[in-house]
């Protein structure tokens, strides 16, 4: 993580193939891409290797993938039921592997509820799988703020030091109310595991409902020197190249106004 700037998730646009985003992305000043990965996205796990070959040539000639999201959750790498177990972890490796080949340095899985009971046991007695790279959660329900849950995150991430989280502005901004009175106490903590914040909007805007608190209390980590890669999720509508360039240039421009200098990779 080296190069400044803000870059753009892949899910913002559709109807482009990997080599035309890239070349798109690269064209408009998109510093880098995080591509969504999983069979709902650009399928990387089944993709040939010679194809994973191009998209690298893609990536070094316009612009890079820096991390690559997968449609997998946290919890299936744990599942109770051993064959869903193996072929959520067989995937993840399959994942890993091709996101590693096109230049990516890291894979995100989700999490979309808060593990409870046989399933944290077996989380916090069990190793999660060895990763070709670098894992990252992105905590998909409020209730991961709340304290239990949150120091129950802490014990996993410990256990894991190559996992980390990526830190979503609306899906945390939801998730401040239901943190028992100290949502902010619950924020600082979860900022001190992230490693990469998506600007969420759903075309409300990068400041609705509490976005805006996560966005300036991640800007103020960045600034301090905490090396945390920034980029914009447009799920809005529509998906059109022209809209999602529009969208990340608005992000631009307002974390711009916010901090007065862009973000830093480090």
């Amino acid at each position: 993580m080296s190069a400044a700037g803000i870059g753009l998730y892949s899910i913002g646009v559709r109807g482009l193939d990997v080599p035309e985003l890239l070349e798109w992305a690269g064209a408009q000043g998109v510093p880098f891409v995080h591509l969504r990965g999983g069979p709902r996205g650009f399928d990387l796990a089944r993709q040939p290797q010679e194809v994973l070959a191009r998209w690298r040539r893609c990536g070094e000639s316009f612009v890079p993938v820096t991390g690559v999201t997968a449609d997998l959750d946290l919890a299936d790498l744990f599942a109770l039921s051993v064959p869903e177990r193996a072929r959520a972890r067989a995937e993840l490796e399959l994942l890993a592997v091709a996101a590693a080949a096109i230049g990516a340095g890291w894979v995100r899985l989700l999490s979309r509820a808060v593990p409870q009971g046989p399933l944290l046991a077996a989380m916090l007695t069990g190793k999660l799988p060895v990763s070709r790279l670098p894992l990252l959660v992105e905590l998909h329900h409020p209730s991961w703020l709340a304290p239990a849950a949150l120091g129950a995150l802490e014990r996993l991430l410990e256990l894991w030091p190559r996992t980390r989280i990526l830190a979503d502005t609306s899906q945390l901004a939801a998730a401040l109310p239901s943190a028992d009175g100290k949502g902010d106490v619950a924020l600082e903590r979860v900022l001190d595991l992230s490693r990469v914040l998506h600007l969420s909007d759903d075309g409300s805007g990068l400041d609705a409902a509490g976005r805006a608190v996560v966005a300036e209390r991640a800007r103020d980590r960045i600034g301090s020197g905490q090396g945390i890669e920034v980029a914009v999720e447009w799920t809005g509508q529509p998906r059109t190249p022209q809209a999602c360039l529009d969208r990340h240039r608005e992000a631009c421009r307002w974390w711009a106004q916010s901090s007065g200098a862009p973000p830093r990779r480090q």
